[in-house]
């Protein structure tokens, strides 16, 4: 039961808000946090930096009710995508499937 939990989490859930982002730019180690509005939602794009090492830049990309939609990386020449709700979610239902396919076996 805990993994139609975990479905419902990911559907509807807030993994981050833009407001915790928001909180970021606070910290010593971001240069900022941008807010910018699209068709869609909002794209929040921070820059983090360490010390003496190069910028990551973080792309957030959420829908009108503040769900995390997306969240790419982009470090260098170096792109890539941290978190895919669409994707996360149909990972979790196959494996779903995958698990009540194989109770069914046991069962017969």
């Amino acid at each position: 039961m805990t993994q139609i939990h975990d479905l419902y989490t990911l559907t509807e859930g807030h993994i981050i808000t833009p407001a915790e982002l928001l909180n970021n730019a606070k910290l010593p180690n971001y240069e900022f946090v941008k807010f910018s509005n699209n068709s869609v939602g909002l794209h929040v794009e921070a820059c983090y930096r360490e010390a003496g090492e190069a910028e990551v830049l973080f792309n957030y990309y959420f829908d009108k009710q503040d769900r995390l939609q997306k969240l790419i990386m982009e470090s260098g020449s170096t792109l890539e995508v941290l978190f895919d709700r669409s994707i996360e979610i149909e990972k979790l239902r196959l494996k779903i499937r995958t698990s009540n396919h194989k109770l069914a076996h046991v069962h017969e």
